[in-house]
């Protein structure tokens, strides 16, 4: 199961992102005037979460299928709707890859599918759709 701890530090409306089994942190919050501007805003934290889920795969898959890549930037764009709470209404994942070599574009195509459709649970979530839950407990 994963899971992350977010904890509200106190400060406007910055709050502190724990990875539970990682250890790791990030910081998320709201642009001003709202909150700080101490961390990524959660939409982006979304969108990053696409991102380095979908090269994660991509990454594998391009090594296992021996095309020579070298570099990897993930850009994704999310479109939102005006009003609250301001969904998205479409994200566009676009991968720039650079070589060392020659590739073999219908596997590098193959693999960047794969890597976004098949083996990212990031992307099957959002494409899908999932029930989400709250609960309250006082501390």
């Amino acid at each position: 199961m994963a899971a992350t701890t977010v904890t509200w530090t106190g400060d406007k409306t910055t709050f502190d992102v724990l990875g539970v089994k990682s250890g790791h942190h990030a910081a998320a919050d709201s642009a001003e005037p709202l909150g700080a501007g101490a961390g990524l805003k959660p939409t982006e934290m979304l969108l990053g979460a696409l991102g380095a889920c979908a090269g994660v795969n991509a990454v594998l898959l391009l090594k296992k299928m021996r095309q020579p890549l070298e570099s990897l930037e993930i850009r994704v764009h999310g479109d939102q709707e005006e009003d609250w709470p301001q969904k998205f209404t479409a994200i566009q994942i676009e991968f720039v890859l650079g070589w060392s070599g020659e590739t073999d574009d219908a596997l590098v195509e193959k693999a960047l599918d794969l890597a976004c459709h098949r083996y990212c649970p990031v992307h099957a979530t959002l494409e899908g759709g999932v029930p989400i839950s709250h609960s309250r407990r006082d501390a």
